[in-house]
């Protein structure tokens, strides 16, 4: 599996925020899971292994931190849902929103 990260350079600007210090902040979650298998593969490129549900899983919560959704532009994770049809792209920006709406 695999996530992407997108951040909008002109609400980081905006903010005040770095992209750096964004990222720093997901690499803070994903080493907090010591795995073995999640790897940075790119900037603000995630891959991990089917062990590593949880620590993709639980990236859920970002949206409730306090910067995030200030500056995130996309984010986006690939998973293999094991329908043949190999690796899927799925939007998680876009996927919070539609809970949300129905949750509100």
């Amino acid at each position: 599996m695999k996530m992407e990260f997108i951040f909008n350079k002109k609400k980081l600007e905006q903010t005040g925020y770095k992209e750096e210090q964004c990222l720093n902040a997901i690499r803070n979650h994903f080493n907090s899971y010591k795995s073995k298998t999640i790897k940075e593969i790119g900037n603000g490129v995630w891959e991990g292994s089917e062990e590593d549900w949880n620590a993709f899983g639980s990236t859920a919560r970002f949206p409730y931190t306090s910067w995030f959704l200030k500056v995130i532009e996309d984010w986006y994770w690939y998973v293999d849902e094991g329908d043949g049809l190999g690796k899927q792209k799925e939007d998680c920006l876009q996927s919070y929103y539609e809970v949300k709406a129905v949750n509100s």
